[in-house]
């Protein structure tokens, strides 16, 4: 469709055309027209000034080019060119600057037109308006400066930044930003669908939609899932915005990331969306109205319809109070009666206006009288532009500034000759600034040490100006104390969006005298535990990892494996090579799966020692150490070597064959010696023989000794008594009658004692509460004469009250001190000590086959220091009547162990001893608390 360009001779403009002219005028708004076949520019006065061209009337089209910045011209020339040859449609909406005339500051302009065509379809003439929109620009350049700070805050704050580059196809992005998507903490510069492989599958179209949705709105938002390289899922925001160049077309794209597990993005980003002025009124994408003097809306154009969601024809006849927001109709009131009343011209206004949906909207209005001479009248025209965005944006930037002022870390922006222009509430208390108007009358280098001062000049700065970022840290120096402050600082150079050179320095530092005091801690901490570790008498060692690195080893552990200090800091198996397939390989492998702790009793493992393979045996306990994360980073060993005991015990249960026939010596010793007795009484004879076979049948022969033995017994004694006592006996038959005697009262003893081991076998009814502490200081009693004669020294720990027969642990104690008392070396002080503990089911295990879950056991150890034995014997002399000395030296009956240990095991415990020749002996007795 073409149109008639207007024609000064056949469509004179009217009067009511030429007021609008004159308010357009009033408000900053200067009209323009180019002829094109005649090569005439006509601006008026407005776009004159604007362009800063003289008042002169023969303008021509390249002194309007002229009158542009050369950075400028080409893109104003295109533009024309493009509509002219009808490439794009038939408006125009150009910014551009104008030239720097007289040193001036530069101007932005923008203009906004129509191209009109002949019959021919020839371009005929180009018309428009114009309009300052330097202040615009200048508001924009802060809000970016605001959002690079905001950006500079983010990113020291853990959050993730990425810009995305359309002419290269490259996406730019902060080390924080790989991590929360891949999980590695790495920035640069890729290719823009890097991250693409780590969205989640199920998640694909969300993102998808959400670009689709920014294509449109120049907004992205959304949220999903990303996958890391390690698997592990994780749920990030990311928002972002286009950015465009001057004619509208997206340069770049802009956003960040955030872990919305850890913070939620709560702001989002606006888009800019703006109405422009155009031609004529019915067709001008500005919003306008006339109303009359009265307030009642006469015509109002689509844009302005548009901007309230009405339709054109539902606006006229409405009274403007019924579209203002009721908190703005009193000044809106007044201003509007001051402008009928010929007070002022016109008026600017900021308000809310409703909305046909009921929401309200942002305006700016400008509202000027219209004189309407034919009519004789005067309209009134009101221009309104939307500034919601505008708002939103304000607002936003007073949020960032909230972020940036309520910051813990020091933020501080100063120009290229180093003087601070800016810096927060957090960086005044951290320099100790009186106030922050002071910070500006500072300069950088009054903030640092002198010496570090030389190198931010000289290093620093010159990188942070090639780099546009430096990181690293820096000495900061208190203002009132001058004491010297440590910080980890980002810093970031700031360049102007207009000319892209840089304009000034931002840093945010952050105070690390308390992360350092923790590290001191930290490592005091270390020093502490490898002190304890390295001066550990049990072999200790700390493998870190799953490697297995030997972090800390002491001395202990370094003779253990026969290795020397070098090793430390290797992994385990390279340091001790023959340990590889060993199982506590795997083992260790599974505690840093499980976090349990393991006990190895007795474990074999063959080492190098000396040059020589040698098959040792220990008792390991393998710990783990947790991270505050509750993951194992390391575990601790200890381990005991037990070879010497394993191969004894092995050593013992070979010669069991060898025991056992030393066994059935000794019982055939015994059988000899009672034949003394056989010819004098064959009752005797029986009985004897019934005592070698007392651990079969103890209960009947018990019952034999106690009423078939006693009897004859005593008339042995009364008849060789009776011999004993009579004149004629010779020498010799007296010594026959007292070994007659000697022999009965050895066995009157045994059966005697025999008797008390029969009793064990039944315990009935009679378990008791029994304080051990109070029963061994009465057995102590018991033997006062002969603790004083042999001066020796009872030690009596504190000892567990348990359930027992009273009689039988009397007896077990008695039975003990006995044999204390009795084996001792001579020209020593006797020392017997009696101690408790408490074990854990793990060892009671080792002694017991099956130890009752929830019973609390005690191991009670009766020491001394007398002349002890070879641990061989060590269950030989619990048997009945087995002697491991001459009953002339040390007299008894051989039975009294015996008796101990069967003591023990009617309450549920196990009785065994260790000893060696001069060393002393201890007796471990391990008794439940509770039957």
């Amino acid at each position: 469709m073409h149109e008639n360009p207007p024609s000064d001779q056949t469509a004179p403009v009217g009067q009511e055309i030429q007021q609008i002219k004159a308010t357009l005028h009033a408000v900053g708004i200067g009209i323009w027209d180019i002829d094109i076949l005649q090569n005439k520019v006509i601006l008026d006065t407005t776009c004159k000034e604007l362009f800063g061209l003289p008042p002169v009337t023969n303008i021509t089209y390249e002194m309007l080019l002229g009158s542009l910045h050369p950075a400028d011209r080409q893109q104003v020339r295109e533009s024309a060119k493009k509509l002219i040859q009808k490439q794009v449609d038939n408006s125009i909406n150009l910014r551009f600057r104008t030239a720097d005339v007289d040193n001036r500051s530069l101007r932005w302009i923008q203009v906004k037109g129509q191209v009109y065509f002949t019959p021919e379809d020839s371009a005929a003439r180009l018309s428009g308006m114009a309009m300052d929109i330097t202040s615009e620009v200048a508001a924009n350049e802060k809000a970016e400066v605001a959002e690079r700070l905001s950006t500079i805050a983010m990113e020291s704050s853990g959050a993730g930044s990425f810009t995305i580059d359309f002419a290269s196809d490259t996406i730019t992005y902060s080390p924080s930003l790989a991590h929360m998507i891949m999980g590695e903490r790495m920035g640069g510069t890729q290719f823009r669908d890097i991250f693409l492989p780590y969205v989640h599958p199920e998640d694909r179209k969300i993102r998808e939609a959400a670009y689709e949705e920014a294509m449109d709105t120049g907004i992205l938002s959304y949220e999903c899932r990303f996958i890391w390289k390690d698997g592990t899922v994780h749920w990030v925001k990311i928002r972002g915005k286009y950015y465009y160049d001057l004619t509208g077309r997206p340069v770049s794209f802009s956003g960040i990331g955030l872990d919305v597990t850890e913070s939620r993005e709560h702001t989002r980003l606006l888009k800019e969306v703006e109405q422009r002025f155009l031609l004529a009124f019915n067709n001008s994408s500005i919003s306008m109205a006339f109303l009359d003097k009265n307030g009642v809306i006469q015509e109002v154009n689509k844009a302005f319809a548009g901007l309230l969601g009405y339709a054109q024809p539902e606006l006229s006849g409405m009274h403007y109070r019924s579209i203002v927001q009721a908190d703005y109709r009193g000044e809106s009131d007044k201003l509007f009666a001051s402008l009928v009343n010929g007070e002022q011209e016109f008026y600017n206004q900021i308000k809310q206006y409703y909305h046909q949906d009921g929401s309200v909207r942002w305006v700016q209005v400008n509202i000027a009288t219209v004189a309407m001479e034919e009519a004789n009248s005067t309209h009134i025209l009101a221009i309104a532009f939307d500034i919601g965005n505008e708002v939103a944006v304000r607002k936003e930037q007073q949020q960032l500034l909230s972020l940036v002022e309520n910051s813990n870390d020091l933020i501080m922006v100063s120009n290229l000759e180093g003087n601070v222009t800016y810096i927060n509430e957090a960086g005044v208390r951290l320099l100790g600034l009186p106030n922050k108007a002071s910070a500006i009358t500072h300069s950088m280098k009054d903030f640092f040490e002198p010496t570090f001062f030389n190198q931010v000049k000289d290093s620093i700065i010159p990188e942070l100006l090639r780099e546009g970022k430096w990181t690293g840290r820096q000495t900061y120096q208190h203002q009132e104390t001058g004491e010297p402050l440590p910080f980890m600082t980002n810093a970031f150079r700031l360049d102007s969006p207009m000319s892209g050179k840089p304009i000034a320095v931002a840093g945010v530092a952050r105070d690390l005298r308390t992360e350092l005091e923790t590290q001191k801690a930290l490592l005091e901490s270390e020093n502490r535990f490898r002190s304890l570790v390295e001066e550990a008498p049990v072999p200790t060692a700390l493998y870190v990892g799953r490697e297995l690195i030997i972090e800390v080893a002491n001395e202990a552990m370094l003779n253990l494996w026969d290795r020397g200090s070098a090793i430390i800091g290797l992994p385990l198996t390279r340091a001790i090579p023959e340990i590889h397939g060993h199982s506590f390989l795997n083992i260790m492998d599974h505690i840093f799966n499980s976090g349990e702790v393991y006990h190895g009793r007795e474990m074999p493992i063959d080492l190098v020692i000396n040059g020589r393979a040698t098959l040792l045996y220990l008792n390991i306990t393998f710990k783990p150490l947790l991270n505050p994360q509750g993951e194992v980073y390391a575990i601790m060993n200890m381990a005991t070597d037990v070879t010497q005991q394993v191969l004894a015990k092995n050593k013992i249960l070979e010669n069991q064959s060898f025991l056992e026939s030393e066994v059935l010596e000794r019982t055939e010793e015994l059988a000899a010696s009672n034949e003394e007795l056989a010819a004098m009484n064959e009752e005797l004879q029986e009985a004897n023989l019934h005592l070698v076979r007392s651990n079969q049948e103890l209960e009947q022969y018990a019952y034999v000794a106690s009423h078939d033995l006693q009897e004859p017994l005593r008339k042995i004694r009364i008849y060789a008594d009776l011999l004993s006592n009579k004149d004629d006996l010779n020498i010799e038959h007296k010594r026959l009658v007292d070994k007659i005697n000697q022999s009965s009262e050895r066995m009157s003893m045994l059966i005697k004692d025999l008797l008390e081991f029969s009793r064990l076998l039944e315990t009935g009814n009679m378990m008791r509460d029994v304080d051990l502490t109070e029963l061994l200081l009465m057995v102590s009693k018991d033997f006062e004469l002969i603790i004083e004669e042999k001066k020796a020294r009872i030690n009596i720990g504190k000892l567990p009250v348990i359930q027992g027969v009273p009689l039988q642990m009397n007896q077990l104690f008695y039975n003990l001190m006995s044999n204390a008392l009795k084996f001792t070396q001579e020209g020593a002080t006797p020392v017997v000590e009696i101690q408790a503990r408490v074990i854990s089911l793990a060892e009671v295990a080792n002694y017991l086959r099956m130890p009752e879950q929830g019973r609390q056991y005690y191991d009670i150890s009766f020491r001394d220091n007398g002349i002890g034995f070879d641990n061989k014997y060590s269950e030989q002399i619990f048997e009945v009547f087995k002697r491991l000395h001459n009953r002339n030296q040390y007299p008894g009956s051989g039975i009294g162990l015996s008796l101990c240990r069967r003591i023990v095991g009617n309450h549920g415990g196990h009785m065994y001893v260790l000893s060696a020749p001069n060393e002393g002996t201890i007796f471990h007795i391990i008794l439940p608390g509770k039957q």
